[in-house]
């Protein structure tokens, strides 16, 4: 019998609204990053070219001056998924630790992280360098979630037969290797689906209580 000790959650668009909350905040300026994204995808960049290049393209936008206060604000437009609460509360009377895997951005995750007092929030520090310019800190890439949990799990003392991992895109799927069972939600992508163990259609997450409950007992 293996009992559940932790489910691991994406953030953006798994308990999160917004699919990225770095197209959130692109949406906010009117600004396109498609050229780069292309190439950042074709590692033709490097991270930190990739995000220099977007906070110039939103500091061009406006007059005003874009610090991490600017863009902490804009980020605190940003609401959960229907259910998200419920389903954490429910896990954590189960005896269950949740913790956030994100390539989203470290103030966002702490914030909702803190309350749902999950145990742990891991994403990508903006904030001010000694200028007041915006400086990033990248401690989860797009493509290196796997080692990032795997550090996780070793941190904690746990196994990845004790996990459950919840996601909505192919960047969670390093996620779902290394769990016992694996959870896609609001998603139509047949890449994630075809990988997952359970598909939840619905879009409130609450729903999701029982089959985890179930999972947890076996």
């Amino acid at each position: 019998m293996t009992k559940i000790k932790l489910v691991v959650f994406d953030m953006d668009g798994t308990l999160l609204h917004p699919r990225s909350c770095w197209a959130y905040i692109h949406e906010h300026f009117g600004t396109d990053n498609t050229e780069m994204l292309k190439l950042y995808i074709e590692r033709k960049i490097s991270d930190k070219e990739f995000v220099k290049a977007d906070f110039k393209l939103w500091q061009s936008s406006t007059k005003e001056t874009v610090n991490e206060k600017y863009i902490n604000s804009i980020l605190d437009e940003i609401e959960p998924i229907e259910g998200a609460r419920e389903l954490i509360d429910a896990l954590h009377e189960m005896g269950i630790i949740t913790v956030i895997i994100s390539g989203g951005i470290q103030y966002l995750a702490d914030k909702w992280a803190r309350k749902w007092n999950m145990e742990k929030a891991l994403a990508n520090e903006i904030i001010d360098d000694e200028n007041g310019s915006l400086k990033a800190i990248i401690h989860v890439r797009g493509n290196t979630k796997g080692p990032v949990m795997e550090s996780l799990l070793s941190e904690m003392k746990i196994k990845q037969n004790e996990v459950i991992s919840v996601g909505d895109t192919v960047v969670d799927l390093p996620l779902f290797e290394r769990s016992l069972f694996s959870i896609a939600v609001n998603t139509e992508d047949t890449r994630v689906i075809e990988k997952v163990n359970y598909h939840h259609r619905s879009r409130n997450l609450s729903e999701l209580i029982p089959v985890i409950s179930n999972v947890a007992k076996y």
